[in-house]
């Protein structure tokens, strides 16, 4: 999003969070569209109340267009006077100093924001690759879950990063430091990262189900090419699965996770197994 207007607007006007909510991807950042919708509202609350002044909101959209310049020069003055730039960039000379500051955070929080939506809209159209359009008639709900089945994971985190950059200068500014809005930037960056690594944990995993299940399709392969029956097959490679899974770690075969307790069943391993074309 090249004009930050229409997502502004849409902030003032209480109506952001519907807008984003609606988007298919909403689940997968849920609690981003939430940490950053709360910032947002409160730098509200602090510079209009209930009745916003024309100079006010042009500061906000200003401050929000010049946000990497103003971050630039607030990071390397000495007298700390993220205001003056504010005022300066925003050409809103006569804003209070909360004032300047709140347009500065809510310009963090929608820029943040606008990385969510790029992601999203993004992710959407290229969920659709081989259609000029999308089916209208999908169930919203399957709709959300064959684009959500197309996610790149690797764009994902890239997409949690950035948010995490454009709050970050709330959090790293020295005239900021004691600003109350700071706790609540600093969650926002700490639960996009804990959410980023639950996203490579999970890579981690399926690479670990990945070269567990290439060890199962060896051994059944291993089995049928020796003469084995295909209806001994699972269990047999079942009781094989069971063999490893109770071997001391350092025993272990590598494929398989040191956290693993228990063998899958053998209805799991079959399944595998079938998959593949062992059986």
């Amino acid at each position: 999003m090249t004009d930050h207007h229409p997502i502004l607007h849409l902030a003032l006007s209480r109506g952001l969070f519907s807008y984003l909510s609606a988007q298919p991807l909403y689940d997968l950042c849920r609690e981003q569209v939430a940490d950053a919708c709360r910032l947002i509202d409160q730098c509200c609350l602090r510079i209009h109340g209930d009745d916003i002044n024309k100079d006010l909101a042009s500061m906000c959209i200003q401050t929000t267009i010049h946000e990497e310049t103003i971050f630039q020069y607030a990071s390397t003055d000495t007298k700390v006077r993220l205001a003056h730039w504010v005022r300066m960039y925003s050409n809103c000379h006569s804003a209070s100093e909360r004032d300047a500051h709140s347009a500065y955070i809510m310009a963090c929080a929608v820029k943040a924001l606008e990385t969510l939506v790029n992601w999203m809209q993004a992710a959407d159209q290229e969920a659709w690759p081989h259609v000029t359009e999308p089916p209208a008639d999908l169930p919203l709900d399957l709709y959300c879950e064959l684009v959500e089945m197309q996610v790149d994971p690797d764009e994902r985190i890239q997409t949690l990063d950035d948010y995490a950059f454009y709050l970050g200068p709330i959090t790293s500014l020295p005239c900021l430091a004691d600003d109350e809005l700071r706790p609540i930037a600093d969650r926002a960056i700490k639960n996009a990262i804990r959410k980023k690594g639950g996203i490579i944990s999970g890579l981690d995993r399926k690479e670990e189900m990945s070269a567990r299940d290439a060890a199962i399709v060896e051994q059944g392969r291993h089995y049928r090419t020796a003469g084995m029956s295909k209806r001994n097959v699972a269990t047999k490679v079942h009781a094989w699965l069971q063999r490893e899974v109770a071997k001391p770690p350092k025993q272990r075969p590598k494929w398989l996770a040191l956290e693993t307790k228990k063998a899958l069943s053998r209805k799991s391993v079959e399944a595998i197994l079938k998959r593949n074309l062992v059986l």
